[in-house]
């Protein structure tokens, strides 16, 4: 069904036109620019230019300047461009010659105003052959332009062997096209398009697929004479195609900005007075191809922007659970507003309490049970993000279309879930409310993922607001904020949710170098330093042992925790260049790690490989970990999401730590870091596995980290591991010295009796007498074989079992300190005497 209206640009609200001229300036602490979007990469130190019309930063020539992890000596080139309104940047980075030429120390910089422009101008300090041969990149911004200008001059003997090309880093969901005059990328959800045009008017530069891409000119866009090869480029930021399209006609005189709103046609609850993300697709009913559809996607509020040419229009708005609305109207010169009001959503409000009736942070995940699963938006985008809804304050307005649905409502493993199956009729919102029950009791621990990641990092483009919601949706109580080689935060956005108190946070990093995997390390907490390179934090470096002593001596040898990362621990110990042969390995690093990742967990329920398996199989790291500790490595165990993604990217993994309260606004970031350096910790997936010791020698229990002496051998082991509804667990195995003991496998089918009723908390509790001939290392494991989690944490993660697995406790039978067993796990081990 569609409704149509129209009215003439003169009922338009007209807004008002400030003109500016352009100005260039160095950025510092009282001059910050006010440029918006989640890939803005600006420091102190960098240059801005801006007019009335556009901004942009130019990266200083520094040989330390890096937008962030993977875009990397990045002097001289552009890292934000946007639109002033609405300021939105989403580029990566406009990088001259595409890399081929530096431009940093000692290179010089010259600013300053011709004519009704200013001007940004710098040789580069290295040419990619030591040719002698040099670069020089101007950037011109003229007053009242939507576009800047850049053009580069190579001067040297061997122009004529260089290819006319730069580079652009657009990275996520951009799409890379040409159109008849100008080459551009797009991304359409998050609202960006950056056109590149000839000045001379003979066709589109062309792109080769790269990183960067390569912005390639052709002969008759370039300038080529003995000894000189030149080029110009005009960048135009836009919000879609349909804009940029618009912006090129008349670059002298873009046309003007026109807002659309999109707004629900009935009085929504209070808080949801938008329409999130409508698709409007806009057709020029007086143009000489009045059939051709452009379509604009609007922000989370229902707004959309474009620039159009003086003409007739139809819009024509539509968004998930509502039917479109057409609208007809005349655009002028002058700037304007067109309302889409659409009819009554469908779909479903819902409010969301714990067992004391207070509003709390939920995920819904939704099922179509007739048609395709809602799709409300991209894997890196916040709040509605494919076909999940993250409500932080417990209340959700979700349209849906008319259809059979099945929602399932958690917030993650200590509450149950609760699912609603819905029959959904067009222009009604079915209201309900929804009650999840904290069950699992974890009195004296709290739940964590140690790395995380978001658009910050530079390998990937995910909204940090969005992580945010995810790590608090899915009740992680303590999360530092550990994006690739820059320290950041999450702080301003929970403090903008008004929920600091809901999740402890600290300052941190995941240094990211190369050999991969083994240098990559997390650290926290570090001094953040407010747009400077890399937030204040170190440089990566080619040497693993090299780096981690950096970061762990960071910040004036600092008190810090220092995790190593998804690591190849055989490269580590004894096999540097990963060829097979002993070597010294890289092994120095051990001595500056305090915990280690060995994900996935449910390879410890895995037989062992033989010497005769693929190097693969014999890389998993839990293996290695289970051997290292038998070598008297006694570094804890810890497991992550390393999330890049917010569709159920953070809570599938988690630590369970040791900690002196329960409530997330008193945790204190020394108490964890101290926790985990002793290794009071358990890893799980969803499972809460709590595991104590007892010996005649010791009368207060010891639990995962600690030292248990028991002179006589025996240990009362006590485990017990809690559920909520949507998971469970049909195993318990106890392993010792990192093998599997055969006395101490209990499943549901031969220990039924220990296990307890599936609609209850509590699946396993029991104690029993572990005898031990040595000194061993016990950890406890329990699983759910063939079970999965899919309806709460999806596809990609739910199909994984329920797991979970203890730290070891390390019990001496001697009372002459523990001593490990140097057993091998039948496995080769690479500089260990074989």
């Amino acid at each position: 069904m569609s409704k149509t209206l129209r009215f003439a640009c003169a009922m338009l609200h007209a807004l008002p036109t400030t003109l500016w001229a352009a100005e260039i300036r160095v950025i510092y602490p009282e001059s910050e620019p006010t440029i918006s979007g989640k890939e803005r990469d600006w420091i102190y130190g960098d240059y801005l230019m801006t007019n009335d019309q556009i901004s942009l930063v130019i990266a200083a020539p520094r040989g330390t300047r890096d937008a962030n992890m993977t875009i990397r000596n990045i002097g001289g080139s552009i890292l934000d461009l946007t639109l002033n309104h609405p300021s939105n940047d989403q580029l990566g980075a406009y990088i001259p010659t595409a890399g081929r030429y530096l431009f940093r120390e000692p290179a010089r910089v010259e600013t300053g105003r011709g004519g009704d422009a200013v001007f940004w101008q710098c040789s580069s300090s290295r040419s990619p052959r030591n040719d002698a041969s040099t670069a020089t990149v101007r950037y011109r911004l003229a007053d009242g332009n939507a576009f800047v200008e850049a053009t580069v001059r190579i001067e040297g003997n061997t122009v004529e062997s260089i290819a006319p090309f730069d580079g652009v880093r657009a990275d996520g969901w951009f799409k890379f096209d040409t159109s008849a005059s100008t080459a551009f990328c797009a991304d359409a959800f998050f609202r960006q398009t950056i056109g590149f045009r000839s000045p001379i008017d003979l066709g589109p530069p062309t792109w080769k697929r790269g990183r960067p891409y390569q912005l390639r000119y052709t002969d008759a866009h370039v300038e080529r004479n003995s000894g000189l090869l030149r080029w110009t480029v005009l960048l135009y930021p836009a919000t879609s195609p349909l804009d940029l399209l618009s912006a090129v006609q008349d670059s002298e005189a873009p046309p003007a900005m026109h807002t659309f709103r999109v707004l629900p046609g009935t009085l929504p609850p209070e808080g949801f007075d938008s329409v999130n993300r409508a698709q409007i697709v806009l057709r020029a009913t007086d143009s000489a191809q009045p059939d051709e559809l452009i379509s604009l996607q609007t922000n989370d509020q229902g707004i959309g922007h474009a620039r159009l040419v003086p003409g007739s229009y139809v819009a024509v708005a539509s968004a998930i659970g509502y039917d479109s609305v057409e609208v007809g109207f005349d655009a002028s010169g002058e700037e304007g507003s067109v309302t889409l009001p659409l009819a009554a959503a469908s779909g479903f409000q819902a409010e969301v309490n714990d067992e004391q009736n207070e509003a709390i942070p939920v995920k819904a995940t939704i099922y179509s049970l007739d048609a395709d699963h809602p799709k409300f938006g991209l894997s890196s985008t916040r709040t509605f993000v494919e076909n999940c809804v993250y409500s932080v304050h417990g209340r959700l307005h979700c349209p849906l279309d008319p259809g059979e649905y099945e929602i399932f409502f958690s917030r993650g493993p200590e509450y149950n879930s609760e699912s609603r199956k819905l029959d959904v009729v067009a222009g009604q919102m079915l209201q309900f409310t929804v009650q999840l029950d904290r069950v699992v009791d974890t009195k004296g621990w709290i739940s964590a993922d140690l790395h995380s990641h978001s658009s910050p990092s530079g390998d990937n483009t995910s909204d940090q607001y969005g992580r945010v919601e995810n790590l608090l949706c899915e009740h992680l109580e303590f999360a530092p904020c550990t994006e690739h080689n820059r320290i950041n935060s999450y702080a301003p956005h929970l403090k903008k949710m008004n929920l600091s108190h809901l999740m402890a946070t600290c300052t941190g990093i995941e240094l990211t170098g190369s050999p991969t995997p083994v240098n990559h390390q997390n650290a926290f907490p570090l001094h953040y330093r407010w747009r400077t390179q890399n937030g204040g934090g170190p440089r990566a470096s080619f040497n693993p042992a090299v780096q981690i002593e950096r970061l762990a001596m960071w910040d004036n040898e600092s008190k810090k925790l220092v995790q190593m990362n998804h690591p190849n621990l055989h490269q580590i110990y004894g096999d540097a260049n990963a060829d097979g042969i002993a070597d010294e390995g890289f092994r120095e690093m051990l001595r500056w790690t305090d915990v280690v990742e060995v994900h996935p967990l449910e390879t410890i329920f895995q037989d062992i490989p033989s010497k005769s398996s693929s190097g693969r199989r014999r890389k998993i790291a839990m293996l290695q970990w289970l051997q290292l500790l038998n070598q008297g490595h006694r570094i804890p165990g810890v497991i992550n999401t390393d999330s890049h993604y917010n569709h159920h990217g953070s809570g599938w993994r988690r630590n369970w730590f040791a900690c002196s309260t329960d409530d997330p606004a008193k945790i204190s970031t020394d108490e964890m870091v101290r926790e985990i350096e002793a290794g009071h910790i358990v890893m799980s997936n969803g499972p809460f596995l709590s595991v104590s010791g007892k010996s005649r020698n010791r009368k207060d229990a010891a639990g995962p980290g600690d030292n248990l002496v028991a002179k006589d051998g025996d240990v009362s082991l006590t485990i017990r591991v809690q559920c909520p509804n949507w998971l469970d667990v049909n195993r318990v195995q106890v392993f010792i010295n990192g093998r599997a003991s055969a006395r101490h496998n209990y499943t549901r089918k031969n220990s039924d009796e220990l296990f307890g009723d599936q609609h209850e908390a509590v699946r396993f509790d029991a104690a029993f007498t572990l005898t031990l001939e040595e000194d061993a290392h016990v950890i406890v494991a329990t699983i759910g074989e063939g079970l999965t989690m899919e309806n709460v944490m999806g596809g990609r993660y739910g199909r994984r079992p329920p797991i979970a697995v203890s730290n070891p406790i390390f019990v001496d039978v001697d009372g002459n300190g523990f001593q490990h067993n140097s057993d091998k796990l039948d496995l080769p081990l690479p500089g260990a005497e074989q």
